[in-house]
């Protein structure tokens, strides 16, 4: 329902929990989770995809559903979270919101030269050809 609203299109990953938002009872988007393994900061989870329905696009809904998500996973169940973005509105909404930190700029490596795990139909999918942000999420 939501992949072709989302600028890449490979598979969702099936062990992500996702969390839908509603407005007046319309569907509107969904934003997922998926754990994040570190070696050095445990428990930590990061914000897996971010879709917002095009009637709903550009109204801070997606800011506010992935903050609203995280502060539930710092504050409820005491957990490290992280997101990564390359959309210019939402870095901008995180720039100014006090709870999201940056942590990475730019680009990261040179991405997957495979593919498997970014879109069949574009290489170009890949972190490598984005420029990307990483945030955390504080209390």
């Amino acid at each position: 329902m939501f992949a072709r609203h989302h600028y890449l299109s490979h598979s969702h990953n099936n062990a992500a929990r996702v969390f839908i938002a509603y407005v007046d009872g319309t569907l509107a988007g969904f934003y997922s989770v998926l754990p994040f393994p570190h070696p050095i900061v445990k428990n930590t989870f990061k914000g897996h995809r971010l879709v917002m329905l095009p009637d709903f696009q550009g109204l801070g809904l997606g800011l506010k559903l992935r903050t609203e998500v995280a502060r539930y996973y710092t504050n409820v169940l005491g957990k490290n979270f992280t997101a990564v973005t390359s959309h210019p509105a939402i870095i901008h909404g995180l720039k100014k919101h006090p709870n999201w930190v940056l942590t990475r700029m730019g680009r990261l490596g040179k991405g997957t030269q495979s593919g498997r795990i970014h879109s069949a139909k574009d290489k170009n999918s890949t972190s490598a050809a984005r420029y990307t942000t990483s945030w955390k999420f504080k209390k």
